[in-house]
């Protein structure tokens, strides 16, 4: 069930993005407008909460992505073949729909953090020498960072967490953790740390992890983030096809592809 008091923390953010209420009524058809102008306006977002569907694009687009909208229930619109099928009508112009992802956020009523002496904050200095191709997601994209958290072994840097300022009082986690040490509680530390400085300034913890990165969401979930809202976003560039699964069912077991080698799709190429 998603937390209804949680909700209400990041509706503002939701309906900035939207340029418009939320709809207050799962009965109501899914809604597209048109995306509000602004630095930090995407060309495509939407949101769903349980089965209101609310969504806004480009004006251009608005009329070709309305179809796809009115026919599609909001299991497949919000799913790899809803992002193909919108991505038909962006990509013409250089954008491609990712999603869904879902959104995850807490307050101090949830948050359960974990206690690690390994976590320091990183100064000024530290960040300047952090490989960013490596930690990609602690970048804040856009968004304005206030913070990094991290953790050394043998002075190399083996966990990162960032704190990147959405605005609305909402402060998106980023985490990256070497995949060699992972199931060692790198991530759930240096996470712990970026959320217990964010409500330290009275700000909300938020975070997003793909549904098909495990590990990444067990730990939002172990540490108390509760899911809000699931999204879909317009990206610049080429199509992107999202990975295979990470991690595993249960430690130890062995997983395999469900189809041969021969049937993966040989069409997606290396990122370039």
């Amino acid at each position: 069930m998603i937390e209804k008091s949680l909700l209400e923390l990041v509706r503002p953010s939701i309906e900035a993005s939207l340029g418009y209420e939320l709809p207050d009524s799962a009965d109501a058809k899914p809604r597209l407008g048109v995306a509000p102008p602004g630095e930090y306006s995407n060309p495509f977002f939407a949101v769903r909460i349980d089965q209101v569907v609310a969504a806004a694009a480009r004006s251009e687009w608005v009329e070709q992505l309305q179809p796809i909208f009115d026919e599609l229930h909001p299991d497949l619109l919000f799913s790899l073949f809803g992002a193909y099928e919108l991505s038909r009508v962006t990509l013409a112009d250089g954008v491609y729909v990712w999603g869904p992802v879902p959104a995850y956020a807490a307050d101090e009523s949830t948050w359960r953090p974990v206690n690690d002496d390994r976590t320091v904050q990183l100064s000024e200095s530290q960040v300047s020498d952090v490989d960013f191709e490596l930690f990609w997601h602690c970048t804040g994209g856009d968004r304005d960072v206030q913070a990094h958290f991290g953790i050394y072994e043998d002075g190399r840097l083996v966990g990162l967490s960032s704190v990147a300022d959405q605005g609305h009082n909402i402060y998106d986690i980023g985490i990256d953790t070497l995949q060699v040490l992972q199931g060692r509680g790198i991530g759930s530390a240096v996470v712990s740390a970026a959320g217990n400085w964010i409500l330290e300034q009275g700000g909300i913890p938020f975070a997003t992890a793909a549904p098909w990165n495990a590990p990444s969401t067990r730990t939002l979930r172990k540490l108390g983030m509760r899911y809000v809202y699931s999204k879909m976003i317009g990206q610049p560039g080429p199509f992107m096809a999202p990975p295979q699964p990470f991690g595993q069912a249960v430690p130890g077991q062995p997983i395999y592809n469900f189809y041969p080698s021969w049937a993966m799709n040989k069409e997606i190429q290396e990122k370039p």
